[in-house]
């Protein structure tokens, strides 16, 4: 490394200078990159890979059998590494979402903003000299908070056409399902352009070497957005003698084996100090596998030796990529500094926590762009629209100001948009006031009830407060396009079904068991419920299965494209299939390794969301959710929580059904699928106050249980001592699950308050494989999130168990 001892500007200027890239020519090389793609598309895409990779590709895109090869391929020890890390990302880019507000700037005139996700972004990972996996979950991780719907990615593959495992079980860690084997200048372009089976998208995410860069920087020009204009990596370390030596060698030269065209540069006020930095890189150059690379690159850096009083002028010129403070002036560096991608301070620091896993986004502005760029984050993978709305009030109130400046600006058709609307207020149509009416109403009832409700934990959920209507208190949930619908009267309504002779309901008069329509209300079905259940029936709504009820749930309350479900990763995968059929936005809230989570984070990281979704006990890990937990967290979320106890049967004392009249932003569903042999009938429920039951019977389809379900339900729930039956389950549970503790190959039971039991197990899909070739199919869940290596078996009668069992002492 090059010394410089107090250096003069011009000094400087020369030594910060980045190293050149090589760019004859490269902007030519670039174009028929491009051009090739776009004339050729896939086949240009296997002709670069034999030139570039030197492989030949049948298939572009990575299948599902590879996802599972390279799950197995990697260490338990790793994909732990990389849950962690995941958890530490969402945690960390959950914080950056912002709930916008409304803002009246005049009297009558409404302005807001919403962030709305990039329709399809495109992520690049190389995979050259290093595979950057962690990269993977830098940009996948954000994208998906975001909501983006298009989320793919491409990565250079190896000489046998396969990409790193640890790439792409990273990509599944991530939600990233489309994976392609495209690298290099080639792979923005087929992103940019789109290809037969490279889609196009709007915006590229990634580093890459400088053909990569150069390419995004071109796509710009077609159209296509880029997080920012990303070059070679590079750190300015800023430390004195009371750092150990050995800690700023290994900084230096943890960014110098990025490759040898990184920079690295040292700043310390210690001649000596430097002497003593400049042996321990040497000691532990010897040690490092990338040593000739990271000597490269070692040939280009600096080290300044100066005053502490102008390290911060040489930080803010530099404008460094990544910025290690230690020592003595740590906060002085820190106040001082104004252009850095992101900033380490702290002895304990090590760049290397912001590459892997603190949490903070390490896709950062290298080669000054500092100076105007910020890293990747939340709001890269999203846009801004704006809103406003002006209501007679307004137009009174601001538009002559409008008329007065466009006039000035001689834009006559401006003004006049504002003069013909000031001109016809007296003449309004009774609609347009009516609709006006409505709104100024919706909105003082919205500030009303802001002022009468009980705020508790983070001004949420509301109690039923003295003047304040129960009715009203659940229609704020509801979306709002949906507040005046008139609920369907089958004819069946009107008389309850009494008389002799049924001429109402255009049935066959063909005299038989089905000729007619079942009871709309489910009456008796509904006693027979509650009898067994024990609780009562004004407070439930009937569905068809419980997926019908989150459907209709998720239809009454959630506004497409606006709205946003959050629920527990990982559990039932009804929950996303069901956002995205009804246009609503997801937010997995990542679970720890041990399948737990915090009240606080579940609050945190549903900020803002609509519904808040939690299966309890949870599907499919089987762990539970403390009453008082469930109680706290319908308490301090601003939205609608469902808790599906869909196996609450089990363990009964957890259940809320009773406490629906005490929230009014609660609902329960539970099914007879699980505890009482139903499965088959597809009976779910809501559990609810009668105003949610009143709102969800807006939305239900007419006689959606048939006759026969109704009847066999009925007979069902009353021939049966249902206690005893979950006893039993119970206690078969508890046998399976000492029995597989016995199992070596077993690594970890978890505990599971329901009608099945997820286990960890040494080659989870030969294990499954070989399940089901003796007849004995249970559900593999590897692929879930945290998941790996786990299978999920539910307790059968007591044969079906002791098949099992068999089965598995014989693998």
């Amino acid at each position: 490394m090059k010394v410089l001892v107090n250096p003069t500007e011009q000094e400087l200027a020369v030594a910060l200078t980045r190293p050149a890239l090589e760019t004859e020519n490269l902007e030519n090389l670039i174009k028929e990159v491009f051009d090739a793609v776009n004339k050729n598309g896939d086949t240009a895409l296997r002709t670069f890979a034999e030139k570039f990779d030197r492989v030949s590709l049948s298939d572009l895109q990575v299948s599902e059998l590879e996802f599972v090869e390279a799950e197995s391929l990697i260490s338990e020890e790793l994909k732990a590494a990389i849950r962690t890390t995941a958890g530490n990302i969402e945690r960390f880019h959950r914080s950056q979402e912002l709930r916008e507000t409304e803002v009246e700037t005049t009297a009558g005139v409404l302005c807001w903003r919403k962030a709305v996700p990039v329709e399809r972004v495109g992520l690049y990972i190389p995979g050259g000299t290093a595979p950057l996996f962690s990269t993977v979950l830098m940009l996948g991780i954000p994208a998906a908070i975001a909501g983006c719907p298009t989320r793919i990615l491409c990565s250079p593959p190896n000489s046998e056409g396969k990409i790193h495992p640890a790439i792409l079980y990273a990509a599944k860690v991530a939600g990233i399902q489309t994976v392609f084997k495209v690298g290099g200048s080639q792979a923005i372009a087929a992103m940019t352009i789109g290809t037969e089976s490279v889609p196009k998208v709007d915006k590229l995410f990634g580093p890459g070497n400088q053909y990569v860069t150069a390419a995004k920087v071109y796509a710009q020009r077609l159209g296509v957005a880029i997080d920012m204009p990303a070059g070679p990596s590079e750190v300015l370390v800023a430390a004195d003698a009371i750092v150990p030596a050995a800690f700023v060698a290994a900084d230096l030269l943890a960014q110098a084996e990025h490759g040898s065209d990184s920079q690295v540069v040292f700043v310390t006020d210690n001649e000596v100090y430097v002497k003593q930095v400049q042996e321990e890189v040497k000691t532990q150059l010897e040690q490092l596998p990338r040593a000739e690379i990271a000597s490269k690159a070692l040939e280009n850096s600096t080290v300044i030796v100066c005053s502490p009083k102008v390290w911060c002028s040489i930080i803010n010129a530099y404008a460094p990529e990544h910025l290690i403070a230690m020592g003595t002036y740590e906060e002085m560096i820190v106040e001082g500094t104004v252009n850095a991608g992101s900033v380490f301070i702290g002895a304990n620091t090590a760049e290397s926590f912001g590459d892997y896993a603190s949490g903070t986004n390490h896709t950062l502005p290298t080669a000054g762009y500092a100076r105007s760029y910020s890293g990747v984050s939340l709001d890269s993978f999203v846009k801004k629209i704006t809103y406003q709305r002006v209501s007679n009030e307004g137009l009174k109130n601001l538009g002559n100001v409008v008329v007065t400046m466009a006039e000035a600006e001689e834009l006559q058709a401006h003004a006049n948009a504002i003069k013909v609307r000031l001109s016809g207020l007296d003449t309004l149509s009774k609609s347009f006031r009516a609709l006006d009416l409505t709104n100024e109403s919706n909105s003082m009832q919205s500030q009303t009830l802001d002022l009468t409700c009980e705020t508790k934990v983070s001004s949420s959920s509301c109690s039923v407060t003295e003047g304040v209507s129960r009715t009203a208190l659940v229609e704020r949930f509801i979306r709002r396009d949906f507040r005046d619908i008139v609920p369907y009267s089958s004819a069946r309504d009107e008389c309850e079904g009494l008389g002799g002779v049924f001429l109402d309901a255009n049935e066959n008069g063909l005299l038989n068991a089905f000729n007619r329509y079942p009871d709309p209300l489910q009456k008796e079905l509904k006693k027979a419920i509650s009898a067994v259940k024990g609780f009562n029936a004004k407070n439930l709504f009937l569905g068809n299965g419980s997926d019908e009820v989150l459907d209709l749930i998720y239809r009454l309350t959630t506004t497409p494209f606006l709205d946003e479900v959050a629920y527990l990763n990982p559990s039932y995968g009804m929950y996303s299939v069901l956002a995205k059929l009804n246009g609503v936005r997801t937010r997995s809230i990542n679970l720890n390794e041990d399948f737990t989570c915090s009240v606080a984070d579940i609050l945190l990281q549903s900020e803002g969301c609509k519904l808040l979704i939690i299966c309890n006990p949870n599907n499919p890990t089987g762990g539970v959710l403390s009453k008082e937990e469930l109680e706290e967290i319908t308490t301090g979320f601003g939205g609608v929580v469902v808790v599906d106890e869909a196996y609450v049967d089990f363990c009964q004392e957890l259940s809320l059904a009773n406490s629906v009249e005490q929230y009014d932003n609660l609902i329960v569903v539970q099914t007879l699928s699980k505890a009482y042999g139903m499965a088959g009938l597809r009976i779910g429920m809501a559990i609810a106050s009668e105003q949610w039951i009143a709102a969800l019977n807006t939305v239900k389809p007419p006689y959606n249980l048939s006759s026969v379900v109704q009847e066999t339900a009925i007979q069902r729930l009353n021939s049966e001592n249902w206690k005893e039956v979950t006893a039993t389950i119970a206690s078969e549970r508890e046998r399976v699950t000492q029995f597989l503790k016995t199992l070596s190959t077993v690594s970890e039971v978890f505990p599971s308050e329901a009608n099945f039991i997820l286990f960890r197990i040494q080659n989870a899909t030969k294990v499954y494989d070989q399940l089901l070739a003796e007849g004995v199919v249970v559900r593999n869940r590897s692929s879930q999130f945290n998941c790996s290596d786990t299978l999920r078996v539910s307790i059968g009668n007591i044969e079906e168990n002791n098949r099992f069992i068999k089965v598995m002492q014989g693998l």
